[in-house]
């Protein structure tokens, strides 16, 4: 059992969960944070219970108030990476390990693999499972050479990610206990999922483009199997000029991401952006003196996290990042930068923020007197 998440098993837990929705009126950005330090934990998403996934030593890690716990490895496997936590406190993430390809040919038999580098779940109550992957159209001799990444799972337990099937040729994949895994995407395998909501919609990158390269595509969302081109803040240009990508999305169907805000020739000049419901797209700008920034996560009352700065960074296929200074952005303050809202004399410096969830708590890395430092912000309101 997690730590501090034995209550998660209540079957009641859910619904307490849209009661608050209901209770709750929507929280406004905070003028202090209270930082908490998270030692050498690498946070990568916090859930609406407060529970932290990160990475540590090569090791995926939840952690509590009540203390943290290293999930480990699959058997036989020599690192794990947690990449998302949903509120019943299953991580999904990537790891390494002894699994099956599964053919989706009936001609061509699944193959075992001695070590394949796939996504995983990890419950309290089952531990760590890798999931295996699926044979793509890529040559069968090497489908235990694949990866694929986990990247989000959702309340009722879709998981997605992507593979580099070949080459620059990227699939996008789900994943659901009931049916398996699923590649997805369009005529070429050139799709990446970057995020999926509780109400299972998925949003990330798209390009048809036959000499697709790295970066270069649309941000999409999938709703029930159909996907949507969000466009960009040139509007429907050809994917060669103009660039998007969504990283985060809401139960409210709002989508975070970035866009060029000129041609794509050379270096991006990329802007955090968010897509309403109904598909509007706003450039969310940059903090001041910064030319550069990306939005990483979107709240459910539609507060916006991200990073601004001046230098390009990448995390991953379709990942762009930017190194500067992390931010939150809401629709009645505008972007400001945490490191403003937060103790002057705290000993802090922010770095990056990589989740928020329904109480507008933070997670992020920093360093905390010069050392490199995992943190959670929770607003002081």
């Amino acid at each position: 059992m997690v730590p501090g998440g034995e209550y998660l098993c209540n079957p009641d837990a859910l619904s307490l969960y849209g009661f608050l929705f209901c209770l709750i009126s929507p929280l406004t950005v905070a003028q202090v944070y209270k930082v908490t330090d998270l030692g050498l934990l690498a946070p990568t998403a916090i859930n609406n219970w407060g529970q932290v996934a990160g990475n540590l030593n090569g090791h995926a890690f939840i952690w509590t108030t009540r203390g943290s716990l290293d999930l480990g490895t699959l058997a036989g496997g020599t690192f794990s990476s947690a990449a998302a936590i949903n509120d019943l406190a299953v991580v999904a993430g990537t790891a390494d390990g002894p699994g099956t390809v599964i053919s989706q040919d009936p001609s061509f038999p699944n193959q075992e693999c001695s070590d394949l580098t796939q996504p995983f779940v990890w419950t309290p109550r089952n531990g760590m499972q890798g999931l295996g992957t699926v044979g793509g159209v890529w040559d069968r001799d090497y489908w235990c050479e694949v990866p694929f990444y986990a990247t989000g799972i959702n309340a009722p337990g879709l998981l997605v990610g992507y593979t580099p099937g070949a080459g620059s040729y990227v699939w996008a994949f789900f994943w659901t206990s009931a049916d398996g895994m699923t590649l997805f995407g369009g005529s070429w395998p050139v799709t990446a999922a970057n995020g999926v909501s509780n109400t299972g919609q998925i949003v990330g990158q798209n390009s048809t483009y036959q000499l697709f390269e790295n970066g270069l595509g649309h941000a999409t969302s999938w709703k029930s199997g159909v996907a949507t081109d969000l466009g960009t803040l040139g509007g429907g240009a050809d994917v060669l000029d103009y660039t998007s990508s969504a990283n985060g999305v809401n139960d409210q169907g709002q989508v975070v991401g970035w866009s060029d805000t000129a041609p794509d020739y050379g270096v991006p000049p990329i802007h955090a952006v968010l897509w309403t419901a109904s598909g509007a797209i706003s450039d969310l700008g940059t903090l001041p003196g910064d030319t550069l920034s990306t939005a990483s996560n979107i709240d459910f009352f539609g507060q916006v996290i991200g990073s601004s700065g001046n230098t390009l960074g990448s995390q991953g296929i379709f990942r762009v990042t930017v190194i500067g200074r992390p931010f939150i952005w809401s629709q009645r303050s505008g972007m400001q930068d945490l490191n403003t809202l937060i103790s002057a004399k705290s000993g802090w410096v922010l770095n990056t923020v990589t989740g928020i969830n329904f109480w507008g708590q933070i997670v992020g890395s920093g360093t905390l007197k010069g050392q490199a430092h995992g943190f959670l912000l929770t607003p002081r309101l």
